[in-house]
């Protein structure tokens, strides 16, 4: 078991759990939660109204600089998403860094969005691969490290059964209360300042989703995932 900070090369791995606790990957598992078909994840905010508006009913949702860019359906808000709005249908999303993550990690390997608010699942999703990886998203593209990502695969490592660990999931042992350092990053205080207090608050319930996004298929620039009970 082994846990990747943002930018480093992938090693070999039969799955892949990628963390984006503010907002993308917890942002995945509440809109299936919430009983969407599926979630496209976009590379590019290009590829992501390209997908949106060649699939009939498609939800486009996701943002830019926090919010949702023109033309958006959603934003990137878990606290804001509705059965009513999002169930029975595919959502396509883009966000800054998650959800470019997932494309990369899919192109290596079994791929699934984790976070705090569905750790328990993730983890025993990943205990059913031999060699196992937590990708911290981070931000600048995967170039800086995020304290949410950290604190979010602290979360799903406290839930494996007893596993040989790298010694970053190691490290994420040491931390107290991960799910509080959520709250205390800088990507929290930026998200307060929009006055989007209310997705923090739902990034640090953990085990509030038993469910798996898994990417079930991925082409140029995009990923599909689906849920999974683990």
């Amino acid at each position: 078991m082994l846990l990747l900070p943002p930018g480093t090369r992938w090693p070999e791995a039969d799955r892949l759990a990628v963390v984006d606790a503010l907002r993308a990957t917890t942002m995945i598992a509440m809109l299936l939660h919430r009983g969407a078909r599926s979630v496209i994840a976009a590379a590019e905010e290009r590829i992501a109204r390209r997908l949106a508006a060649g699939q009939a009913g498609a939800v486009l949702a996701g943002e830019v600089g926090g919010l949702p860019p023109p033309g958006f359906d959603l934003g990137n808000s878990p606290s804001a998403v509705s059965a009513e709005a999002v169930a029975g249908r595919d959502v396509v999303l883009f966000t800054t860094n998650g959800t470019r993550a997932l494309c990369s990690a899919a192109a290596q390997g079994q791929t699934a969005a984790a976070a705090a608010v569905n750790a328990s699942a993730a983890a025993r999703w990943l205990a059913n691969g031999n060699r196992a990886v937590i990708v911290c998203a981070g931000e600048a593209r995967g170039t800086s490290f995020a304290l949410e990502d950290f604190a979010g695969a602290a979360c799903i490592v406290a839930r494996l059964p007893r596993l040989r660990l790298g010694d970053g999931a190691l490290l994420t042992q040491q931390l107290a209360d991960p799910a509080a350092l959520i709250s205390a990053s800088r990507h929290a205080e930026e998200l307060r300042r929009l006055e989007l207090s209310a997705d923090i608050a739902v990034a640090q319930q953990v085990d509030l989703i038993d469910l798996v996004p898994v990417v079930v298929e991925r082409g140029d620039g995009w990923v599909r995932l689906e849920a999974t009970r683990a």
